[in-house]
């Protein structure tokens, strides 16, 4: 089953007034903002949507939108997921909430998903294109044997240099690795030229870039840190 028709991923920032400026350095633009009922912002690169919110909550969170949002959940409970019913936190909608095996938390909102605007596919990204949502897990058969019950498949799969797995339910790009190298999900972009990303970053004055290396020393990737703690993946490869 699946789980909606427009996807965007939330990250939690301290300070809206501070986060939005960073990642309009990096390419995103914004679409939509608000004070109600405390500050965000909806900020696109073309390729995925973020929803900048200044509140505390397990971030980054993963939003699905559906006017058919109770049929997708009593559905869920047929599989066995039991969502948490809640309101948001204006009290004015109806939305459901439930983790993945690696805590990642998916937010089911109801509320009709045809007037969200959504990525036009094109890149504006300054640091390549998105590639997907990059999870940690200790168990990658049964990160996927969970996705594939909502309506993901396998589109990628490897061994080397750890277990690992992209899938994609055609509106959002998860990335499972089955590694210590990380411990939180990551924003990853993908670029064949990733110097002249890192001079891009250096001129829009980001300077929370950590260079990373291959065997020869040559710079193959960075690790770029938001003012909210969000961890950004640039890694050498096909956009």
């Amino acid at each position: 089953m699946k789980l909606g028709n427009y996807a965007h991923i939330s990250v939690s920032v301290q300070r809206l007034d501070v986060s939005a400026p960073f990642y309009a350095k990096i390419g995103f633009r914004k679409l939509i903002e608000s004070e109600d009922p405390a500050p965000w912002m909806l900020v696109t690169d073309g390729k995925v949507n973020l929803h900048l919110y200044e509140s505390h909550f397990a971030s980054p969170a993963l939003h699905y939108f559906s006017a058919h949002m109770r049929d997708k959940v009593l559905e869920l409970m047929r599989l066995g997921i039991k969502p948490e019913q809640q309101r948001s936190k204006d009290g004015k909608r109806l939305q459901h909430a439930f983790f993945d095996p690696n805590e990642v938390i998916i937010m089911l909102m109801h509320y009709d998903d045809s007037i969200m605007p959504k990525p036009n596919g094109f890149s504006e990204s300054k640091i390549g294109a998105f590639g997907e949502l990059s999870v940690d897990t200790a168990e990658l058969d049964a990160s996927i044997a969970f996705w594939q019950k909502l309506d993901f498949a396998v589109s990628l799969r490897g061994e080397k240099p750890y277990p690992w797995a992209i899938l994609t339910d055609g509106v959002m790009i998860l990335g499972f690795h089955q590694t210590d190298a990380f411990t939180m999900p990551a924003l990853t972009y993908y670029s064949n030229d990733v110097h002249s990303c890192l001079h891009a970053l250096e001129a829009a004055g980001i300077h929370s870039v950590r260079r990373l290396h291959d065997h020869d020393g040559r710079v193959r990737g960075a690790v770029i840190t938001a003012p909210d703690g969000q961890t950004i993946f640039l890694l050498e490869g096909e956009p």
